[in-house]
């Protein structure tokens, strides 16, 4: 239904979804980013895990009792995040068009996806130092926790600034770059499929996403797994070390496990934002 409808009107359905979408009450934002968070993770869980291994110089498996280790908390983090990313876009974007129906600019999409990825690093920080000392040494989330406390209660606090940045501009990606770029081919090219476009618009939302961040993204992977402070004590020192190991590329290892990931993700939260949202909420439609 949507790809025909898009395929006979283009341009005039491509705009009145999207003013509809920021119709959706808050409650609503989180359910979509809630159901949006579980299936990312379930479907892409084991990328992550490469990605981290290799950031960390971990052996690589295809072991789901391995790869799949931190799952649940790592649906805790993404659904929480992603409820948060959802509900915090639609809130500033209300703000910015102080309650008209006009559409936004594409910087102010953008901006209003970047303000809520990076606040959202206030549970996504803690939620992800978890999962990763769970995928090091294994064990349950309250024992991870109990872990990370016992070692020193500033321990929580690891990776928080590189999360924000990193959160930012992944959230940029998805809530921002993707939708505008999407929108934009509708327009120009009213007879294109609707997800044809949407997979243009993850692929560079993705690149965007991965690539402008994944420096933020190593420093804080490699800080919340060594949470001794063995190797990695201080960004600074994290910093110097990856330099020491590789040069620049150090910061990027583990990128192709996230770009593949990101493009993927991007891809099914945008489907399931602007698909299921007239399934669930008709009503704003």
């Amino acid at each position: 239904f949507f790809t025909l409808t898009v395929s006979r009107h283009g341009r005039h359905y491509a705009l009145g979804r999207g003013l509809k979408m920021q119709n959706l009450t808050e409650i609503e934002n989180m359910a979509i980013g809630g159901i949006g968070g579980i299936v990312e993770v379930s479907i892409m869980q084991s990328t992550n895990y490469w990605k981290n291994a290799k950031q960390q110089g971990l052996p690589f498996t295809i072991d789901p009792r391995i790869t799949y280790r931190g799952f649940f908390s790592n649906c805790v983090n993404f659904v929480s995040c992603t409820v948060w990313q959802f509900t915090a876009n639609g809130l500033v974007k209300k703000y910015m068009t102080g309650g008209s129906t006009r559409e936004l600019t594409p910087s102010e999409q953008i901006g209003s996806a970047l303000f809520a990825g990076g606040t959202s690093a206030v549970l996504c920080s803690p939620l992800e130092l978890i999962m990763i000392q769970q995928q090091r040494k294994g064990g349950s989330l309250l024992g991870a926790a109990h872990g990370i406390t016992k070692s020193g209660f500033s321990n929580w606090g690891r990776g928080f600034w590189m999360t924000c940045a990193r959160e930012g501009v992944y959230t940029g990606g998805y809530l921002g770059v993707t939708p505008v770029i999407r929108s934009a081919l509708q327009e120009k090219f009213p007879q294109w499929n609707e997800d044809g476009c949407r997979a243009i618009g993850s692929i560079f939302g993705g690149l965007f996403a991965c690539y402008l961040s994944h420096p933020c993204d190593t420093l804080k992977t490699c800080l919340q797994g060594d949470i001794e402070g063995k190797k990695f004590s201080s960004h600074v020192s994290a910093i110097k070390t990856l330099y020491k190991e590789g040069g620049i590329a150090s910061f990027y290892r583990g990128s192709p496990w996230r770009l593949f990931r990101q493009i993927a993700g991007i891809f099914i939260l945008d489907k399931i934002r602007t698909n299921l949202s007239p399934v669930l909420f008709p009503h704003r439609f």
